[in-house]
């Protein structure tokens, strides 16, 4: 069956079932556009502070990237449930990360230097070092902060990668519910035992965000059918988890992440396939990788001519969503076909040899899937 190559999801378990699910996407796009209304009301104001107070803000948007994991944890799962190589699974991360991430660097550097900012901006050493995506396992700042987020997905991408490699996935509840134990060694030993349980391992083993990643895959598992059983007792097992390491708000705002991944996978939600919030999803990578400084920047130019910080704040929206779909259709995208075409000729090739020259050679496998991320 074929799919979109960038944006929409083909989750079923077999090809004579087609169905796509465009509300990932719109949902993907809600969580992007949290985010940012998070930071230009509440952050800025935290930061920088308005020129003139604000009369409104979204003081729970940073709960959208929850969201986001718990999006991944879905299609991040489907994605390796149909890789063939851990190289096209390689090639299908890199392809989808890289290019747009090396833009927005690019492109926040550049507006920072330009605006003459050089409280925010970063040294060309650091610049360098935030290319490889790797700035946080170095314990080295981001050019820009929403970056953090992309280590952890890093992680959890190697690590559900090395599980699907050893074929973990055939006891994947079991080993979730291990791996949900590991927030409670973090939070508790130090208050138990006095022990400090070591912040690059737990980085590593993405302790402190496994029950949002969890609860995608088993929702996954429990619209596919696998497991079913199981993938309640972890979703319920995540929740519990989320409360008693990370408090009641944090518990409050998984109930409605998992509400709506729970209704979304099982039932559907025709309002979310929207057409401009599917747009916004299709966007949403881009979106938040360029939006933080580059809006702060524009929000406080405009403030500084006189304008409202609502209406500030709705023009540095408006302008982000255009950049954020350029950055996608002229960058994002072209870059993510033009890696898995050459990825696939290479991949030929190489079967090619292997098969001898006048042999003929075996079909070529699909090149590597693409699911929306976080």
């Amino acid at each position: 069956m074929p799919l979109d190559a960038d944006r929409m999801i083909d989750v079923t378990p077999c090809a004579s079932r087609p169905a796509r699910l465009a509300e990932l996407d719109a949902l993907r796009g809600l969580a992007a556009l949290a985010v940012l209304l998070f930071h230009f009301t509440t952050r800025y104001q935290q930061i920088h502070g308005h020129a003139r107070p604000l009369v409104w803000g979204v003081p729970w948007g940073h709960y959208g990237v929850q969201l986001f994991f718990v999006i991944s944890g879905f299609v991040i799962f489907v994605t390796l449930d149909r890789t063939r190589s851990l190289s096209d699974f390689v090639i299908a991360r890199v392809s989808r990360l890289y290019p747009a991430y090396w833009t927005a660097i690019l492109l926040t550097t550049a507006v920072l230097w330009l605006s003459g900012r050089s409280d925010l901006l970063r040294s060309p050493w650091i610049v360098l070092a935030n290319l490889t995506m790797l700035q946080s396992f170095l314990r080295l700042p981001a050019v820009d902060d929403v970056y953090w987020t992309l280590a952890i997905e890093l992680t959890f991408y190697a690590v559900l990668a090395a599980l699907w490699r050893v074929g973990g996935f055939r006891r994947l509840n079991g080993l979730l519910t291990a791996w949900l134990l590991l927030p409670w060694v973090w939070t508790y030993a130090p208050l138990l035992v006095g022990w400090e349980p070591s912040w690059l391992l737990g980085l590593l083993l993405v302790q402190a965000h496994i029950p949002y990643f969890a609860i995608g895959i088993a929702t996954y598992r429990l619209r596919t059918g696998t497991g079913a059983r199981g993938a309640t007792g972890v979703i319920l097992f995540a929740l519990a988890t989320v409360a008693a390491c990370q408090g009641g708000a944090a518990l409050a705002a998984a109930l409605i992440v998992t509400a709506a991944i729970l209704l979304i996978a099982l039932r559907g939600s025709s309002p979310l396939r929207w057409p401009p919030l599917v747009w916004l999803g299709g966007i949403s990578y881009s979106l938040y990788l360029l939006h933080q400084m580059i809006g702060y920047v524009l929000i406080e130019g405009l403030e500084a001519r006189g304008l409202s910080p609502t209406v500030a704040v709705l023009i540095a929206t408006t302008a982000m969503m255009l950049l954020a779909a350029l950055v996608t259709d002229r960058i994002e995208r072209p870059a993510l076909r033009g890696i898995r075409r050459f990825y696939g000729r290479w991949r030929d090739r190489s079967a090619g040899s292997l098969t001898g020259g006048g042999s003929p050679r075996p079909p070529s496998p699909p090149a590597p899937p693409s699911y929306p991320e976080s």
